[in-house]
């Protein structure tokens, strides 16, 4: 009983780290690689998660896509924003319950998730 309960954390973990990583990549290149700007890109990854994905998966997808709204000068790369959604995803998890039913909690997961990965590289560059 055990294992099958673990599998099924795992898989909801690795759905949680996929679709953070499309948001935030596809909002990112949707922004700066096809130039649409950051409103319609995020406007376009939040209006299909939540078109074809359960309500916690595209939760979790229009958090990340917030990421690839950022500014060059903040996610200079994709690889970058794709660093800050494996953030957001695990700060997601770990605050799911915590936070729930509180408004802001996804531009503020966002936003510290930027911070953190920032930070990060900044120590290690």
């Amino acid at each position: 009983m055990e294992r099958n309960n673990s599998k099924k954390i795992n898989r909801r973990f690795l759905y949680i780290l996929l679709c953070s990583f499309i948001g935030a990549t596809l909002t990112w290149f949707i922004n700066h690689q096809m130039g649409y700007g950051a409103v319609i890109a995020n406007g376009l990854v939040g209006v299909m998660a939540a078109t074809f994905l359960p309500n916690d998966l595209a939760g979790i997808t229009y958090t990340s896509s917030l990421i690839g709204m950022s500014s060059l000068e903040v996610i200079p790369s994709m690889g970058v924003a794709a660093l800050v959604s494996l953030v957001v995803a695990l700060i997601f998890v770990n605050t799911a319950e915590i936070y729930e039913g509180i408004g802001g909690k996804a531009g503020t997961t966002a936003a510290l998730a930027v911070i953190i990965t920032r930070t990060i590289i900044k120590i290690f560059s």
